[in-house]
């Protein structure tokens, strides 16, 4: 009966019209975007049971119709700059991924997202090591975002300077499924399906999205295909439930126009990087992803859950220069974690095991000219992680409330050299670490909340930073070592009547043996790392959500902050108190939208980024930018379907800007310039079977 009643529901998902799928938005919903308080809104990132109270940290909880609305769902920035002490960059070199920085934590990644965790829908998307990538999330899918800001050593173990944490929509009822087509400037293509519904006590939800983008400079397109599908069974006293969620991403082209330096910016902005083009530079990707999960609900208030998880992941990169030019990477990755909680009308503790297992094959050939050379580095990298996680929450007064916690984590990498060429260098790694946190909250009422936090978490080394040897040599680095950061923090929420909510934190970070990127002359484009003494970041986050009526409403968002080397020296200069290159100082949002479920809707975004600078010695400064840009459309309903019509702009005044600079790069090739003004449009159709 299950094998037909899987059957029956697909033929109904092909039949059926489209809304309620995670692509698209139902036509009955009447929301916007915004970040409702925490205790009216499930927050899972805290890895707490559902209903428990909010935590003492600073959290973000982004959801609504603008989540993607009229949106190109190309990166992460699109929904993410709603979030203070978030910076992020790189989103038009898909060879590389968009950077995010939480709290100037990340903000040193060569490619992809590092020292943040990212998970899509419970899954870890960072690797073991801490490496993340974004290559395979389908943004066209996510309907909720979470974002935690600060250290979460305690809780995520390994490069948790801050989470991220993204959830697809749920399944609903009725079948139910959505078409979406855009197209816009630069080559941007995009084609987006999906549907959903159940059958009984199944679920079954499945989404296809092909994209391209030619790009705004020569030699920087993009093509990807992703598929995303999601299972779902309850018992039929809800008590189980089992989740499989299934993800495949094929990007057979994502080309990298590399960084100019100011010379070549001032003569023409869309150029390419020679090197770049003579060793087609870019990389291409293959990963599939299956993950798993139970969940129990017990007596007496008691929630026992479980997950496994399988990666495989297949990356060929070519970088712009010869020797050890085209990099082949094979991974394998898994865990599993298990957790217990319970909860009581005084109190709700946790505990929980995580262990997970990564093991790549790392090969480098000779780049002749974008042709795969001679063999120059063979070696197999494991990194291995097991933690075990205690968590409190109890009142301890009227108005009271602490929070603790404190995670134990067993880390291990080793290299295996295979290549016998120049010696065999393997060797063996061991990091143990114990992460504590603290938090106390006082609810002032009226709506009102304030909290003061303490807490820690540390990062090791990637494999890809080990096995990147200023020597040129296999196994690790052995110089590099594990940067470890304690996190002070105090906050305040509450509501100025009913239309105004306000969200403030002051923070700051002490980090010892910060890992920083360089350069060398005869490997430009490739990325070493050392330690750095002591660095200190310091800051002030606010965001303020104003709903005027039930079709407008405005946003505003706003960081400083101070991110600054403490003790730093090295033959090249003293760099002691200098700031940490590629974080402004002060950046910030505003953003109005009008529009509801039906008719016209309309939204006008104005983006702020200070100065900063692009190297160590403080050198090379990049200017302050504002950046404008708007989206609207009109949207038809007629019983349960929708067509809307979209349009948008990004850059609206054609501003020059740099959307991602290169960190201490050699040869001053520091920049990559941001497109001018970008149009887009689109047309979605969504309905449900009646």
């Amino acid at each position: 009966m299950r094998r037909w009643a899987i059957v029956i529901l697909v033929a109904r998902l092909l039949s059926a019209g489209g809304a309620g799928a995670a692509a698209c938005i139902p036509p009955a919903v009447l929301d916007t975007l915004r970040e409702d308080t925490l205790r009216a809104v499930t927050v899972s990132i805290t890895r707490m049971p559902p209903g428990t109270a909010r935590p003492p940290a600073a959290v973000t909880v982004l959801q609504g119709v603008w989540l993607r609305r009229a949106e190109p769902q190309l990166t992460l920035r699109e929904s993410l700059a709603a979030v203070p002490g978030v910076w992020l960059s790189g989103e038009a070199n898909f060879a590389q991924d968009v950077r995010i920085a939480i709290r100037g934590f990340g903000a040193r990644a060569a490619f992809g997202i590092r020292g943040i965790r990212l998970l899509l829908d419970g899954v870890p998307e960072t690797a073991p090591d801490g490496q993340g990538q974004v290559d395979n999330i389908d943004l066209a899918v996510v309907d909720r975002v979470e974002v935690l800001r600060g250290s979460a050593g305690s809780l995520y173990g390994n490069a948790a300077g801050g989470v991220v944490s993204l959830h697809s929509e749920g399944i609903g009822l009725r079948p139910s499924g959505c078409v979406r087509l855009a197209m816009g400037s630069w080559g941007y293509r995009q084609v987006h399906l999906s549907g959903g519904g159940r059958i009984g006590r199944h679920g079954l939800r499945a989404a296809f999205t092909r994209q391209q983008l030619a790009g705004y400079r020569a030699h920087s397109a993009m093509r990807a295909a992703l598929l995303n599908t999601r299972w779902e069974w309850r018992s039929r006293d809800s008590s189980w439930s089992l989740r499989a969620l299934v993800n495949y991403t094929y990007s057979p082209q994502a080309d990298d126009a590399g960084a100019l330096t100011a010379q070549e910016v001032a003569l023409d902005r869309r150029a390419v990087a020679a090197a770049q083009r003579r060793f087609d530079a870019g990389e291409s990707v293959r990963q599939g992803r299956v993950g798993i999960f139970a969940e129990r609900k017990g007596p007496r208030g008691g929630l026992s859950t479980a997950r496994v998880y399988g990666v495989r992941r297949s990356f060929e990169n070519r970088l712009p220069f010869r020797s050890g030019g085209q990099v082949a990477l094979e991974r394998y990755a898994g865990g599993i974690g298990i957790q217990h909680a319970r909860t009581t009308p005084r109190r709700t503790l946790s505990v929980g095991l995580d262990a997970d297992y990564q093991r790549d094959r790392r090969r480098r050939f000779q780049n002749l000219d974008g042709q795969r050379g001679s063999l120059e580095f063979d070696q197999w990298e494991t990194f291995g992680a097991m933690g075990l996680f205690l968590s409190f929450q109890g009142r301890l007064g009227k108005g009271w409330r602490l929070d603790a916690g404190a995670r134990a984590d067993a880390v291990w990498l080793r290299a295996d050299d295979t290549f016998d060429a120049d010696g065999d260098q393997s060797g063996r790694v061991v990091y143990p670490r114990f992460n504590p946190q603290l938090g106390l909250i006082k609810y002032l009422g009226n709506g009102w909340s304030t909290h003061l936090s303490w807490a820690t978490h540390f990062e090791t080394p990637t494999l890809s930073e080990l096995s990147s040897h200023p020597a040129g040599k296999g196994g690790f680095n052995p110089d590099l070592r594990p940067q470890y950061t304690h996190t002070w923090e105090i906050g305040v929420e509450g509501r100025v009547g009913p239309p105004l909510s306000i969200h403030g934190a002051l923070f700051w970070a002490l980090t010892r043996d910060e890992i920083t990127p360089y350069e060398q002359a005869e490997t430009p484009g490739r990325l070493y790392y050392r330690n750095a003494g002591q660095t200190q970041r310091a800051g002030a986050e606010l965001r303020a959500v104003a709903q005027l009526s039930p079709h407008w409403s405005v946003e505003g968002v706003w960081t400083s902050a101070v991110f600054r080397y403490e003790r730093y020296s090295l033959p090249a200069g003293d760099f002691s108190g200098n700031r940490l290159p590629g974080l402004p100082q002060h950046w910030g949002m505003l953003d109005v939208r009008y529009g509801g479920a039906r008719g016209w809707f309309g939204r006008a975004q104005l983006r702020y980024s200070g100065r900063y600078y692009a190297d160590d010695a403080n050198q090379v400064v990049v200017h302050p930018v504002v950046l404008l840009q708007g989206r609207s459309g009109f949207r038809w309903l007629w019983g349960g379907h929708a067509v809307e019509f979209f349009a948008g702009v990004d850059n609206a005044a054609n501003t020059p800007y740099f959307h991602q600079v290169r960190l201490n790069a050699a040869g001053g090739r520091f920049f990559e310039p941001g497109a001018g003004r970008t149009f887009w449009v689109g047309l979605e159709w969504s309905g449900a079977a009646p």
